[in-house]
C-alpha cells in the first residue's frame, strides 16, 4: 500500500549493480516510470518515488533489471489528499470500555480491490490514581471497524477473543501486515509496559490478529535488552524500533533497541543501537524513510505513566538519527535537533500525516488553561519543522465528555489511517483530566 508522493523502498535480490526501471499503471492508461538514481539501486534493494501520475487504486507495478529480467504484481497507490490542520473538527466517537489510561492503540489495514477495510486493536491499560494494570482490564484487547466510507466513524468496540499473558500498561504495539514486512500474515506485537505492581517489563507478547478479532494465543517472543515502560515505538520496513522508555526505577533511558519480523513473524533478536541524545520517555516520534525523530517527552523519573507534577524537566527538542534504507540499522549517532515544541511536553498524542505531524494534549506549562491543545509541524522529506499553533476548528476541552466538560487531556492513546481516496482521520481513545484528574473513557476524532 503506497501514497502517491511517497518515498519508498522495495527489498529482494538479484536487481543487478545498474539501475533498471521502475513501473506504475499510469492515470488514463499506460505506464509511468519512476526514476531510480543510480545511488538508491543496489542488488538488494531499491528507493525510489511513487509518482503523481500513477493510477490509485489496485494497480500493476513492476520492475525490470538493466539485464532485462521483469517482476510485475499488484499494489494499491492511494491519492495524496492535502488536509489542512485549521479546519480539524473534533467530534464524539462514543465510549471506550476498557481503562482510560496507559492503552497501546494501533492500527491494521487490509488492502483489497477498491477498498481498505481497518481495524483498532486497543491493549491492556490502567486507571488513575495507581496507574498500574489489574488482572482483568490490563490484559485485555479491544477490536474495532473502522466504518468504510464514514467519515471516521468507528463500529463498537468488542474483545478480540485473547488475553494478554499478563497485565500491561504503557505498553507500545505495532502490527505487522504483509504490506510493512516480511511476515505473510498479520501480527500484534505488545512490547514491554508496565506489570501489576508497576514495574517495566522486557517481555514482547505476539498473536494473529485478523479484522475482528486476536485469534490465536498470545505468544512470547524474544525480549527487549532490558525493561522498558512508555517507550516509544516505530515500524518501518519490517524493523521494529523501541526508543527510549523508563527503567523499572521510573528513570527514563537514551537506550534504542531494533529488531527484524522475520517471514514466520518471529523477531531475529533486539538488537542495541546509537544512544539517544538524551534520556527520554512518555514521547513520541515519527519513521521517514532513511530517518527517524523522536520527538518531546519526559527526562527526569517519573510515577507510573509519567506523573502529573510540574517539576520534571519535558523537552522540546527533537533527536534525530539516519538509518540504513537497505538494513534498517542506524548509520550514525543521534543528533540534537532543534526546539521543535514551543515548551517542553510529554504524555501527549502524536498524529503522524505525512507532510504534516500533529501534537495533542498531554503536560505542558500551559496544559492547565489547555492553551495549545494542538499544535501542527510540517515535514518535508525527512525533516521535522518547528510546531505551532494552536490549530483545528475546535478544542477537545470545550466539548462534554461523559457528564462534564473534556478538560485538558493527558496520556490519550492515538491512531490514524486513510481511506481508500486517501482521506486521513485520526482518533484518540482515553486519557486522564488533568483539571479533575479523573479518568475518561472517550473517543474523540476527525
Amino acid at each position: 500500500m503506497l501514497t502517491r508522493g511517497e518515498e519508498f523502498v522495495i527489498e529482494g535480490f538479484g536487481f543487478g549493480d545498474t539501475a533498471g526501471l521502475v513501473l506504475f499503471t499510469r492515470i488514463g492508461g499506460g505506464t509511468v516510470e519512476s526514476p531510480v538514481a543510480d545511488s538508491l539501486w543496489s542488488p538488494f534493494a531499491i528507493a525510489f518515488t511513487v509518482p503523481d501520475s500513477a493510477a490509485a487504486g489496485h494497480v500493476g507495478f513492476g520492475i525490470e533489471t538493466a539485464a532485462g529480467v521483469r517482476v510485475t504484481a499488484t499494489i494499491n497507490v492511494l491519492p495524496r489528499a492535502p488536509i489542512d490542520p485549521a479546519t480539524i473538527t473534533w467530534v464524539s466517537r462514543g465510549t471506550f470500555p476498557g481503562a482510560s489510561s496507559g492503552i497501546a492503540l494501533i492500527k491494521a489495514q487490509f488492502p483489497g480491490i477498491g477498498t481498505l477495510p481497518t481495524s483498532l486493536y486497543a491493549v491492556g491499560g490502567a486507571e488513575p490514581p495507581a496507574m498500574v494494570p489489574d488482572s482483568i482490564t490490563g490484559r485485555r484487547v479491544y477490536v474495532a471497524r473502522v466504518t468504510t466510507g464514514g467519515a471516521g466513524a468507528i463500529g463498537a468496540w468488542n474483545t478480540g477473543g485473547r488475553l494478554l499473558p499478563a497485565a500491561r500498561a504503557f505498553a507500545t504495539a505495532v502490527v505487522a501486515t504483509p504490506f510493512n514486512s516480511r511476515f505473510r500474515g498479520n501480527a500484534l506485537y505488545v512490547i514491554g509496559g508496565l506489570d501489576s505492581v508497576g514495574r517495566a517489563q522486557s517481555s514482547v507478547f505476539a498473536a494473529d490478529v485478523t479484522p475482528d478479532s486476536v485469534n490465536n494465543p498470545f505468544i512470547p517472543l524474544e525480549p527487549l535488552p532490558a525493561p522498558r515502560a512508555g517507550a516509544i515505538a516505530l515500524i518501518r520496513h519490517g524493523r521494529i524500533y523501541v526508543l527510549g522508555g523508563t527503567d523499572t526505577l521510573g528513570r527514563p533511558q537514551t537506550t534504542v533497541f531494533t529488531g527484524r519480523i522475520g517471514a514466520t513473524g518471529h523477531i531475529d533478536g533486539w538488537f542495541t543501537q546509537p544512544a539517544l541524545t538524551g534520556p527520554r520517555a512518555y514521547g513520541a516520534g515519527i519513521a521517514r524513510e532513511s530517518h527517524i525523530v523522536a520527538i518531546g517527552g519526559v527526562a527526569d523519573s517519573v510515577p507510573p505513566g509519567g506523573g502529573l507534577a510540574a517539576g520534571p524537566q519535558r523537552l522540546v527538542t527533537g533527536d534525530t538519527a539516519a538509518v540504513s534504507t537497505l538494513s534498517g540499522f542506524f548509520t550514525g549517532g543521534w543528533g540534537m535537533g532543534p526546539g521543535l515544541l514551543p515548551e517542553g511536553r510529554s504524555q501527549f498524542a502524536l498524529f503522524d500525516l505525512d507532510s504534516i505531524v500533529l501534537v495533542v494534549g498531554g503536560m505542558y506549562a500551559g496544559a492547565a488553561t489547555n492553551s495549545a491543545e494542538m499544535l501542527a509541524a510540517t515535514v518535508v522529506n525527512d525533516s521535522v519543522g518547528p510546531f505551532g499553533g494552536p490549530v483545528g476548528a475546535n478544542r477537545i476541552s470545550d466539548l462534554m465528555c461523559q457528564t462534564d466538560a473534556a478538560g485538558t487531556l493527558v496520556g490519550p492513546a492515538q491512531v490514524t489511517w486513510q481511506e481508500a481516496d486517501g482521506t486521513r482521520h485520526g482518533l484518540l481513545v482515553g486519557g486522564l483530566d488533568l483539571i479533575t484528574q479523573a479518568p475518561r473513557s472517550c473517543v474523540w476524532g476527525w
